[in-house]
C-alpha cells in the first residue's frame, strides 16, 4: 500500500534538471553594530554555517534577521567578520575582501516583491539576464517558468495576476539567475494557507534538483516545520538555540513564533455529560456518534458547544494504545494525503473526518506495516473551546466591488457564495461558521437600495433564489478583512487603491484583460451574460485560490 505518492511535476523536475556539482556550504561570521526602531541597539554577532536544504531564521522583530541577510547578500556592511559560500570568499574584513552585489551570486526575495510593475511576468523573470543571449535567457526563464507553475502568465502585467502567483514571479526572478545561495526574508507571509503550501511545495522540489543552501526567515512556526531542516534562532544578534525543527519548535512557539491563529479541525458538539471528578466533560460531534473528553466547561448539559482541535496535536498509532489520563481514542481510516513542504497533513475518516500532520518518516512507518487503520489518541487538553466571535469567521473573506452595488458585485457575491457552499457541500447559510465567504461593496452606492430586479431574475434562474441585499459602500473595515477584493473595472480598481493604499496589493480587476460593464437597462440577455460570465471567473478565481470541491 502506498499512503504518499508525490506530484509528477516533482517526479520530472527531479529526473530533467542539471546536475549543480557538489552541494555547497555557506558560512558566516559577523559582528555589525544594530539599530532599530523596535528594539534598543545593540551588537549582532554571530557565526554560522548553512548546508545545503532549508535553514529557517526565527526571532523577535528586531533580532537582527534582516541585517543577517544583507550582510550576506552585500546590501550592508558587517563591522568585522567573513562570509564564504562553498568555495567563494564574499567578504573579509581582513584580507578587505567585500565582493560587489552583483557578483555575489546571491538570490534575495523580500517581503515586499518589488515586482516592476510596467513590465510582464517574462520581462521580471529574465530582468537579471539582460548580459545573456536570447536563447539563453529564453532557455532558463523557460524552465523555472515551468517549475513555478506560472509559464501561462507570461504576458501579464503583476497587478493581473494574484498575491500567490505574485510570490511565484519573485521567487522565479531570484532562482533563474542560478544563484549559489538563497535568501527569503518573509516572502509567503500575506498568503493563505493552501497557496503558501503550494508555493512550499514547488521551492522544496526546486531545491531537490539545485541543492543551495536557503536562508528562510519567518515568524509562523507552520512555516517552520513545512520548510525547515534546521532552525536558528536569535535573540539580540545572537544565537540562542539550533537544531533541527522537531527539537527547536517546540520552546520557540511561545517565545519566537505566531501560534496559527485557526484550527485544521473545528466541529460543533453537545454535551452530553459532565466528570466533575475529573474536571473533564463528554461532548459529542453533531452529527455522528463520535464522542470526545475535553476539559470541563461552565455550560449545562444539553448545550452546543464549538471545538477546536489543531492537527498536529493528534497522536497516531497503528494498533489500539493503552493509554492512562483523560485522553480520546479513536479508530479510523486513511482518507487521503497531502504534502507541505517536509510535512504531510493526511485525512482520516471515523464517522466523521479529521486532519492530522506528521512527517513523511511516519508515513513510511505505516507503509512497511501496511496499516490502513490507524487509531487517533487525542487528550482531553488539545480539545480547545472555540467561541463563536473568535473563531474562523471572516478568515478568508472575498470583496467584490462595482459602483453602485446593486447589480454586478452583488451577482458577483451570490455566485461565488454559492459555488464555495456546492465545493464545501455546506449550506450556505453556514459559510460563516466555516469562516469562508463573499461579500459585495459599492463605491458610489446609495445606501440600502436593493438588488435590480433583474439581477435578482438572472440569479434565480442560475438557481440562487431569495438573495437578499441592500447596498453599501467599501469600508477600510472590509478593505482591511479582505483576502482579496475584485472589482468590475480598471478604474475602480484604481479608485480602491487611492482610497486605502495599504490594499494594493490584494486588489485586482475579477476579468483582469477586460473591464465587466453594467448591463442594467440592457435587457436580459446582457444580464444572463454577465450572469455566465461571472460564474466562469469566480470558478476560476477559486481554483486559483485552492478551494476545492470536497471528497
Amino acid at each position: 500500500m502506498s499512503l504518499l505518492k508525490r506530484s509528477p511535476a516533482t517526479r520530472q523536475l527531479n529526473s530533467s534538471s542539471a546536475d549543480f556539482g557538489d552541494a555547497e556550504l555557506l558560512h558566516v561570521r559577523l559582528r555589525k553594530n544594530h539599530h532599530s526602531t523596535s528594539v534598543s541597539d545593540f551588537q549582532l554577532e554571530t557565526e554560522f554555517r548553512v548546508n545545503v536544504g532549508v535553514t529557517v531564521m526565527v526571532g523577535h522583530s528586531g533580532a537582527g534577521k534582516t541585517t543577517i541577510l544583507r550582510c550576506i547578500a552585500g546590501l550592508s556592511k558587517p563591522d568585522e567578520g567573513f562570509i564564504v559560500a562553498g568555495n567563494r570568499l564574499l567578504f573579509d574584513s581582513r584580507q578587505r575582501v567585500n565582493i560587489d552585489v552583483a557578483q555575489r551570486r546571491v538570490g534575495l526575495v523580500f517581503q515586499d516583491l518589488a515586482l516592476f510593475p510596467h513590465l510582464s511576468v517574462y520581462d521580471n523573470v529574465t530582468y537579471g539576464l539582460r548580459r545573456l543571449d536570447k536563447s539563453e535567457r529564453r532557455h532558463r526563464a523557460d524552465e523555472v517558468l515551468k517549475a513555478f507553475q506560472i509559464e501561462h502568465l507570461c504576458r501579464r502585467l503583476p497587478r493581473e495576476i494574484s498575491g500567490g502567483e505574485q510570490q511565484r514571479v519573485a521567487l522565479a526572478r531570484s532562482l533563474v539567475t542560478e544563484p549559489s545561495v538563497l535568501l527569503l526574508d518573509e516572502p509567503l507571509s500575506s498568503l493563505d494557507p493552501r497557496t503558501k503550501a503550494a508555493i512550499i511545495e514547488d521551492l522544496r522540489a526546486w531545491n531537490n534538483a539545485r541543492r543551495i543552501p536557503i536562508i528562510y526567515v519567518t515568524h509562523d512556526y507552520e512555516e517552520v516545520l513545512a520548510m525547515g531542516d534546521n532552525v536558528i534562532a536569535l535573540e539580540q544578534g545572537r544565537i540562542v538555540a539550533e537544531g533541527p525543527p522537531h527539537e527547536i519548535v517546540p520552546s520557540l512557539r511561545q517565545e519566537h513564533l505566531a501560534q496559527p491563529a485557526n484550527f485544521e479541525n473545528l466541529f460543533d458538539a453537545t454535551v452530553i455529560e459532565h466528570r466533575e471528578q475529573y474536571r473533564t466533560m463528554i461532548c459529542q460531534i453533531i452529527g455522528t456518534a463520535i464522542q470526545l473528553e475535553t476539559p470541563l466547561a461552565p455550560v449545562p448539559v444539553g448545550s452546543e458547544v464549538r471545538i477546536g482541535i489543531r492537527a498536529d496535536e493528534i497522536l497516531m498509532f497503528a494498533s489500539q494504545p493503552d493509554v492512562v489520563g483523560a485522553c480520546n481514542v479513536i479508530p479510523a481510516k486513511w482518507k487521503r494525503f497531502e504534502r507541505q513542504g517536509n510535512i504531510i497533513e493526511a485525512r482520516v475518516s471515523c464517522g466523521g473526518e479529521f486532519r492530522l500532520r506528521f512527517t513523511e518518516a511516519a508515513v513510511e512507518s505505516f507503509e512497511q506495516r501496511d496499516a490502513a487503520e490507524i487509531w487517533m489518541v487525542i487528550k482531553a487538553q488539545a480539545c480547545h473551546f472555540v467561541r463563536p466571535d473568535s473563531s474562523i469567521k471572516l478568515r478568508r473573506l472575498f470583496v467584490f466591488v462595482c459602483s453602485g452595488n446593486t447589480s454586478r458585485s452583488p451577482m458577483a457575491q451570490a455566485i461565488c457564495n454559492a459555488e464555495i457552499a456546492r465545493r464545501l457541500r455546506v449550506p450556505m447559510g453556514a459559510l460563516d461558521r466555516w469562516g469562508i465567504k463573499a461579500v459585495s461593496a459599492g463605491l458610489k452606492a446609495q445606501p440600502g437600495e436593493p438588488l435590480t430586479a433583474e439581477a435578482g431574475q438572472t440569479l434565480a434562474a442560475m438557481g440562487i433564489p431569495n438573495v437578499e441585499h441592500r447596498s453599501l459602500n467599501l469600508t477600510r473595515r472590509m478593505a482591511q478583512q479582505a483576502e482579496i477584493i475584485f472589482c468590475m473595472t480598471e478604474d475602480q480598481r484604481n479608485e480602491v487603491i487611492a482610497l486605502f493604499p495599504d490594499t494594493a496589493a490584494k486588489t485586482y480587476c475579477l476579468q483582469p484583460l477586460g473591464n465587466i460593464n453594467d448591463p442594467t437597462g440592457k435587457g436580459t440577455t446582457a444580464f444572463s451574460e454577465l450572469a455566465e460570465l461571472l460564474r466562469r471567473l469566480v470558478s476560476e478565481h477559486l481554483d486559483n485560490l485552492g478551494i476545492v470541491n470536497a471528497a
